[in-house]
């Protein structure tokens, strides 16, 4: 069914937050934790035993290069932030913990996400991401692995984006030996039924989506793109076929959904569509739980951990495509990358919840002994303290980026 779409300024909204993963109230309740109360995340344990699984035990996995000699390079394409972490500030961490060598092209420099409702910065155009982008290549330096693509502000922008991309893919298709370029791209235009970018964003993305290797829509962009409406669960998998039948984007994740006959609101789906050999489409999903609180930046730290995994399981499915035994679908590339990415962005995001109860409990508690009361929910000196004590605590997540521990596993979609 055709959508209705109201716009809304690109300011109005945080840079790629990701809010309709997690259940919030109106207005959101406070995020927090000051760095002197970093908590250890809930322990892996704890959580396993609220989450709804499918495996028998979870798996518990360290990452790290192929082989220490191995340099991955990745080019990362979005917004930056002075204070906080959207955009390449919750990219660029995770990746380098991973042990990767991150080049970032940021499409704008904010002193802070626009979720904080005031900020200063400016746009990188169109000629300016071209100007980078040739400094680069006259010294030789564009020899990526892989270019992950996020926020880009205006239609020309992305189209330049694209032209980058189709460059770099030339130049690794030319070196013998070297593996095609993969490409991950976030069509960041909106989300919770509003766009926050141009009207003409919109083409300029669908003009690119062939080109991509992944793309990692959220509900929004997918029912945009698609021109469906996810009204059942059945609809999020139509969905993904038509963005398939639609753009030829081989692997497609669809990073939160949750359909209108959802009244309790208790669990979001992330789906996928992944090609098997055959050239047959395997779709599949995840049930997780959603998290009291709101978060910034989730999509960009979804896109950066699927750059990687994606990475990595492709290059091991290459080293073993000797073999004559058929690949089984729990083992796809892109089933293991989501069943990874989704658990380390769940710890990541119960260790900042738990943050925003502790600062929580803090100031309630400090108000209270000095009789000063805490500015009132919506003011813009709460919004702003809020904002600041709920960034995402990529710091103190460390062991979960490095050491994801697996808990729920990816069912697989048929239709009936």
């Amino acid at each position: 069914m055709p959508l209705q779409i109201p716009q809304m300024s690109p300011l109005q909204r945080p840079l790629n937050s990701f809010p309709n993963l997690f259940r919030r109230s109106q207005p959101p309740p406070p995020h927090s934790t000051d760095s002197s109360s970093a908590p250890s995340a809930p322990s892996d344990d704890a959580a396993a035993a609220t989450e709804t699984s499918t495996a028998t035990a979870p798996a518990k996995t360290t990452w790290s290069s192929a082989s220490s000699m191995e340099q991955k390079r990745i080019l990362a394409v979005s917004s930056h932030v002075v204070h906080g972490y959207v955009g390449n500030r919750a990219s660029t961490l995770p990746l380098q913990l991973l042990d990767w060598d991150v080049d970032v092209l940021n499409t704008v420099t904010f002193s802070n996400h626009t979720g904080y409702t005031q900020w200063r910065g400016e746009r990188m155009t169109a000629a300016q991401v071209r100007e980078i982008y040739e400094g680069l290549k006259m010294n030789t330096l564009t020899d990526y692995n892989v270019v992950l693509t996020g926020y880009i502000p205006g239609a020309q922008a992305v189209l330049e984006v694209g032209a980058v991309v189709d460059e770099l893919k030339s130049d690794n298709a030319a070196v013998a030996g070297r593996a095609p370029l993969i490409w991950v791209l976030d069509p960041v235009m909106g989300d919770e039924e509003k766009l926050y970018v141009a009207p003409d964003v919109i083409p300029a993305y669908e003009s690119l989506l062939s080109k991509a290797t992944v793309i990692t829509p959220n509900q929004f962009e997918a029912e945009l793109l698609s021109h469906t409406k996810f009204e059942t669960e059945a609809d999020i998998f139509t969905g993904l076929a038509i963005l398939y039948d639609k753009f030829k984007t081989p692997n497609i994740i669809i990073s939160s959904a949750v359909f209108a006959g959802d009244t309790k609101r208790e669990e979001f789906v992330c789906a996928g569509q992944t090609i098997r050999a055959d050239g047959s489409p395997c779709q599949f999903f995840l049930r997780l739980p959603f998290i009291e609180a709101y978060f910034t930046g989730t999509g960009d730290l979804f896109a950066s951990l699927v750059a990687d995994r994606y990475y990595h399981y492709l290059t091991a499915a290459a080293a073993a495509s000797s073999s004559d035994t058929p690949t089984l679908d729990a083992e796809l590339p892109l089933v293991r990358t989501v069943e990874d990415v989704s658990a380390i962005v769940q710890a990541v995001l119960r260790n900042t919840a738990e943050s925003v109860r502790r600062y929580n409990a803090a100031a309630d508690e400090t108000a209270a002994a000095t009789g000063v009361p805490r500015p009132e929910p919506g003011t813009k000196e709460r919004r702003i303290m809020d904002m600041k004590h709920g960034e995402l605590r990529l710091i103190h997540s460390q062991h979960h980026i490095r050491s994801p521990r697996v808990n729920i596993k990816a069912q697989f979609y048929t239709r009936s």
